[in-house]
Protein backbone atom coordinates (compact mmCIF):
# COMPACT_ATOMS: atom_id res chain seq x y z
CA UNK A 1 0.00 0.00 0.00
CA UNK A 2 2.99 2.28 0.16
CA UNK A 3 2.59 2.89 -3.56
CA UNK A 4 -1.00 4.10 -3.11
CA UNK A 5 -1.48 7.86 -2.90
CA UNK A 6 -4.55 9.23 -1.10
CA UNK A 7 -5.53 12.77 -2.05
CA UNK A 8 -8.53 15.06 -2.38
CA UNK A 9 -10.68 14.40 -5.41
CA UNK A 10 -11.30 17.08 -8.03
CA UNK A 11 -13.53 17.62 -11.04
CA UNK A 12 -10.75 16.11 -13.17
CA UNK A 13 -11.44 12.79 -11.40
CA UNK A 14 -15.10 12.59 -12.43
CA UNK A 15 -14.51 10.23 -15.40
CA UNK A 16 -12.58 7.90 -13.07
CA UNK A 17 -15.42 8.05 -10.50
CA UNK A 18 -17.96 7.04 -13.14
CA UNK A 19 -15.67 4.23 -14.35
CA UNK A 20 -15.29 2.87 -10.81
CA UNK A 21 -19.09 2.84 -10.46
CA UNK A 22 -19.49 0.87 -13.68
CA UNK A 23 -16.83 -1.61 -12.52
CA UNK A 24 -18.17 -2.05 -8.98
CA UNK A 25 -21.95 -1.59 -9.01
CA UNK A 26 -23.12 -4.37 -11.39
CA UNK A 27 -21.18 -7.23 -9.75
CA UNK A 28 -21.91 -5.95 -6.23
CA UNK A 29 -25.59 -5.04 -6.48
CA UNK A 30 -26.72 -6.99 -9.56
CA UNK A 31 -27.11 -10.25 -7.61
CA UNK A 32 -29.19 -8.39 -4.99
CA UNK A 33 -31.41 -6.59 -7.51
CA UNK A 34 -30.26 -5.93 -11.09
CA UNK A 35 -32.82 -3.17 -11.65
CA UNK A 36 -31.64 -1.40 -8.49
CA UNK A 37 -28.02 -1.68 -9.64
CA UNK A 38 -28.97 0.02 -12.90
CA UNK A 39 -30.92 2.68 -11.01
CA UNK A 40 -27.81 3.37 -8.92
CA UNK A 41 -25.67 3.86 -12.03
CA UNK A 42 -28.29 6.05 -13.69
CA UNK A 43 -28.97 8.25 -10.65
CA UNK A 44 -25.80 8.35 -8.54
CA UNK A 45 -22.84 7.54 -10.79
CA UNK A 46 -23.17 10.27 -13.43
CA UNK A 47 -20.84 13.17 -14.18
CA UNK A 48 -23.59 15.65 -13.25
CA UNK A 49 -24.14 14.06 -9.83
CA UNK A 50 -20.41 14.03 -9.11
CA UNK A 51 -20.09 17.68 -10.14
CA UNK A 52 -22.80 18.57 -7.61
CA UNK A 53 -21.34 16.27 -4.98
CA UNK A 54 -17.89 17.83 -5.31
CA UNK A 55 -19.45 21.20 -4.47
CA UNK A 56 -21.11 19.85 -1.31
CA UNK A 57 -18.96 17.00 0.00
CA UNK A 58 -15.35 16.09 0.60
CA UNK A 59 -13.99 13.47 -1.82
CA UNK A 60 -10.90 11.34 -1.32
CA UNK A 61 -9.33 9.20 -4.00
CA UNK A 62 -6.73 6.48 -3.89
CA UNK A 63 -4.31 6.39 -6.81
CA UNK A 64 -2.08 3.54 -7.86
CA UNK A 65 0.42 4.14 -10.68
CA UNK A 66 -1.35 7.42 -11.48
CA UNK A 67 -4.76 5.75 -11.86
CA UNK A 68 -7.72 6.41 -9.54
CA UNK A 69 -8.60 3.00 -8.10
CA UNK A 70 -10.91 3.97 -5.22
CA UNK A 71 -13.01 6.80 -3.91
CA UNK A 72 -14.75 7.87 -0.74
CA UNK A 73 -16.92 10.88 -0.13
CA UNK A 74 -18.59 12.25 2.94
CA UNK A 75 -20.51 15.25 4.21
CA UNK A 76 -23.48 16.47 6.20
CA UNK A 77 -26.85 14.88 5.52
CA UNK A 78 -28.36 18.38 5.34
CA UNK A 79 -26.15 19.17 2.32
CA UNK A 80 -27.13 16.06 0.35
CA UNK A 81 -28.79 16.46 -3.02
CA UNK A 82 -31.13 13.59 -2.03
CA UNK A 83 -34.09 13.84 0.35
CA UNK A 84 -34.26 11.67 3.47
CA UNK A 85 -37.74 12.28 4.92
CA UNK A 86 -37.43 9.28 7.26
CA UNK A 87 -34.28 10.63 8.97
CA UNK A 88 -34.47 13.12 11.81
CA UNK A 89 -31.63 15.44 12.66
CA UNK A 90 -28.41 16.00 10.81
CA UNK A 91 -25.52 13.58 10.64
CA UNK A 92 -22.14 13.26 9.00
CA UNK A 93 -22.42 10.54 6.35
CA UNK A 94 -19.90 8.67 4.27
CA UNK A 95 -21.82 8.46 1.00
CA UNK A 96 -19.45 6.29 -0.96
CA UNK A 97 -16.51 4.02 -0.30
CA UNK A 98 -15.75 1.97 -3.40
CA UNK A 99 -12.60 0.21 -4.54
CA UNK A 100 -12.18 -1.01 -8.11
CA UNK A 101 -12.47 -4.84 -8.18
CA UNK A 102 -8.89 -5.17 -9.48
CA UNK A 103 -7.63 -3.47 -6.30
CA UNK A 104 -9.90 -4.95 -3.64
CA UNK A 105 -8.38 -6.90 -0.76
CA UNK A 106 -5.23 -4.76 -0.63
CA UNK A 107 -6.22 -2.55 2.32
CA UNK A 108 -7.19 0.46 0.19
CA UNK A 109 -10.76 0.57 1.53
CA UNK A 110 -9.47 0.39 5.11
CA UNK A 111 -7.03 3.19 4.41
CA UNK A 112 -9.68 5.43 2.85
CA UNK A 113 -12.05 4.76 5.75
CA UNK A 114 -9.33 5.76 8.20
CA UNK A 115 -8.70 8.98 6.27
CA UNK A 116 -12.43 9.79 6.28
CA UNK A 117 -12.68 9.13 10.01
CA UNK A 118 -9.74 11.46 10.65
CA UNK A 119 -11.45 14.27 8.71
CA UNK A 120 -14.94 13.94 10.22
CA UNK A 121 -15.69 16.86 12.51
CA UNK A 122 -18.16 15.16 14.82
CA UNK A 123 -17.90 12.18 17.11
CA UNK A 124 -19.76 9.73 14.89
CA UNK A 125 -19.85 8.66 11.26
CA UNK A 126 -22.92 7.29 9.49
CA UNK A 127 -23.35 5.36 6.26
CA UNK A 128 -26.00 3.48 4.33
CA UNK A 129 -25.68 -0.10 3.12
CA UNK A 130 -28.10 -1.83 0.78
CA UNK A 131 -29.74 -4.82 2.45
CA UNK A 132 -28.15 -7.94 1.00
CA UNK A 133 -24.68 -6.45 0.49
CA UNK A 134 -23.05 -8.87 2.92
CA UNK A 135 -19.50 -7.98 1.87
CA UNK A 136 -20.08 -4.34 2.86
CA UNK A 137 -21.82 -5.33 6.11
CA UNK A 138 -18.87 -7.53 7.08
CA UNK A 139 -16.33 -4.80 6.21
CA UNK A 140 -18.11 -2.08 8.16
CA UNK A 141 -18.87 -4.28 11.18
CA UNK A 142 -15.20 -5.28 11.32
CA UNK A 143 -14.35 -1.57 11.48
CA UNK A 144 -16.69 -0.74 14.37
CA UNK A 145 -19.94 0.21 12.64
CA UNK A 146 -23.26 -1.00 14.05
CA UNK A 147 -26.66 -1.21 12.41
CA UNK A 148 -28.90 1.50 13.83
CA UNK A 149 -31.97 1.74 11.59
CA UNK A 150 -33.54 0.48 8.38
CA UNK A 151 -35.50 2.25 5.71
CA UNK A 152 -38.10 -0.37 4.76
CA UNK A 153 -41.05 -0.22 2.43
CA UNK A 154 -39.16 1.18 -0.53
CA UNK A 155 -40.80 -1.29 -2.90
CA UNK A 156 -39.59 -2.46 -5.26
CA UNK A 157 -36.07 -1.63 -3.98
CA UNK A 158 -34.06 -3.32 -1.23
CA UNK A 159 -34.00 -1.71 2.21
CA UNK A 160 -31.33 0.83 3.09
CA UNK A 161 -29.59 0.03 6.36
CA UNK A 162 -28.07 2.92 8.30
CA UNK A 163 -24.92 2.09 10.24
CA UNK A 164 -23.06 4.30 12.70
CA UNK A 165 -19.62 4.31 14.26
CA UNK A 166 -18.78 6.19 17.42
CA UNK A 167 -15.41 7.83 16.84
CA UNK A 168 -13.32 7.42 19.98
CA UNK A 169 -11.38 10.28 21.48
CA UNK A 170 -13.43 13.13 20.05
Amino acid sequence: MADVLVRLGTADDIPAFVAIGHAVVPPTYGPIDAAYAQKMLDEWWTPEVFATSLERNAHLVAEHDGQVVALANFGRLARSYRDFPHVTGDREVMWKLYVHPDHQGLGIGRRLLGEVEALVEGDELWLEVVDGNEQAFAFYRSHGFEEVERTPDRDPWPDDVWMRKQLVGR
